[in-house]
């Protein structure tokens, strides 16, 4: 009988050789575990991971991983639940554009508590970083974008990485891996409908919860549809007009390394637009006593999922491009200062929210999952200002994610953000991950 693709995959998974993997995705996968430090070290006091940290503090259990905030050791898939979220809900975490979805937010926390569990080396800990990055990365092109109407692709191509992640860590065999491939499958679920509240960030740390608990459960027998991914009634014709299918990776194809990294502290949806808007600025410094009217044209997910202003929370306004335009107009930045309170309250910030305007672009909808957007700013003596971008830019600089990652921990004892920073430029010489297990214990 022919192998389905998804045992082709668990295959690769089981037996993939780091030595074989280019140098380019090892070295690439070192700053997205600092950047996810960095995200976790402003996430963790975040009501939502409070709420989430006291409850799975309270269940108790094996004494196996660091929770977050928490003292001592919890259950793994505790552990890594929570953290999840705290990684998550400062809207700072990388992202893929074509996957449309967080893969650093599924594997890091499940890696982290696997690894400490387990007393993984370095070497192994980075492989199955970048082996669940590549699952969750095609899984999300594979169903998208069709998949983004109704399913939070972090929270359900998040479960598959998660898995794939952990089956790496626990050096589970072809068959055991293609069990929990289909175990998560099953296990998988999250909806775009909990943008702007505490669920959305609860999508994330749930797949990461599933990812272990199906590899757990496969390693001690228990079985999965084989056909969880692409089969009839599978995964990929279940929640998608797209996916028929799934490319099985090689090392040298895999693709950790196509995720962006986040410089705004809004959603993914704002960004095109964001980088628009900065570029006026760079060339027509603007007062907002001087603008008339902001005209917003992108696709339809971004105008559907941000085009309304919103400032109830947070969260909500995380979700507000004409929120975000109007800071990035008056601060120069969208960074979290800008979602305090008192920023959402400000009467002179909203009167210029007030201004902006977000359509549709029927061009822009069509080219998505690439992120085409247009701003034009009507000045009050006619003059109108516009510029225009067809996709994100998405260009990393070493430099701006060193200082996002200090000033992110800057609340976080100075020595131990130094000394985690600097391991993790050697961690795949290193035979354990006990220093970024320490910098977690700080947080």
């Amino acid at each position: 009988m022919t192998a389905s693709p998804q045992q082709e995959l668990a295959s690769f998974i089981a037996g993939c050789d780091l030595q074989l993997i280019p140098n380019r995705l090892i070295a690439d996968m070192k700053y997205r575990v600092i950047d996810w430090l960095g995200c976790a070290s402003v996430g963790r006091n975040y009501e939502q991971c409070a709420i989430a940290r006291r409850l799975f503090s309270e269940m108790g259990g094996a004494s196996e991983a660091t929770m977050i905030g928490a003292r001592g050791l919890y259950p793994v898939a505790s552990a890594a639940m929570v953290n999840g979220i705290v990684g998550h809900v400062s809207e700072l975490d990388d992202g893929h554009r074509k996957a449309i979805g967080h893969p650093g937010s599924v594997t890091l926390p499940v890696a982290l508590a696997l690894g400490e569990k387990r007393s993984v080396t370095g070497a192994d800990f980075l492989k199955a970083l970048i082996i669940g990055y590549d699952v969750f990365i095609r899984l999300g092109q594979a169903v998208n974008p069709s998949h983004y109407a109704y399913w939070h692709t972090t929270s359900t191509c998040g479960s598959f990485a998660a898995a794939a992640t952990a089956a790496s860590l626990m050096k589970l065999s072809p068959t055991q891996t293609c069990n929990a491939l289909g175990i998560a499958g099953t296990l998988t679920g999250g909806l775009v409908a909990s943008f702007g509240f505490h669920a959305k960030a609860l999508n994330v740390g749930h797949a990461c919860q599933n990812g272990i608990q199906a590899a757990m459960l496969a390693e001690a027998g228990f079985t999965g549809s084989p056909r969880a991914i692409a089969g009839e009634k599978g995964f990929l014709s279940a929640t998608s007009r797209e996916g028929t299918g799934i490319e099985v990776p090689t090392e040298a194809t895999l693709l950790s390394d196509t995720a962006f990294y986040k410089v705004y502290a809004s959603c993914g949806h704002t960004n095109s637009p964001l980088d628009v808007m900065f570029a006026l600025l760079r060339d027509h410094p603007l007062k907002p006593s001087a603008i008339k009217s902001i005209r917003a044209e992108t696709y339809s997910v971004s105008v559907a999922l941000t085009g309304a202003l919103k400032t109830e929370s947070e969260d909500a306004a995380k979700f507000s491009l004409p929120y975000c335009l109007a800071v990035a107009i008056m601060f120069g930045r969208v960074s979290l200062a800008e979602f305090a309170p008192e920023m959402r309250s400000d009467e002179a910030i909203l009167a210029l929210a007030r201004k902006v305007s977000v359509i549709e672009s029927g061009e822009a909808t069509a080219r998505f999952p690439r992120r085409q957007a247009k701003v034009s700013v009507e000045l009050t003596d006619g003059t109108i200002l516009s510029r225009e971008t067809m996709d994100s830019t998405d260009i990393a600089d070493p430099i701006v994610l060193d200082k996002k990652f200090f000033d992110q921990a800057k609340d976080v004892d100075s020595n131990g953000s130094r000394s985690a920073f600097a391991f993790v430029q050697n961690i795949d010489t290193s035979p354990s991950i006990t220093p970024l297990l320490d910098f977690l214990k700080s947080l």
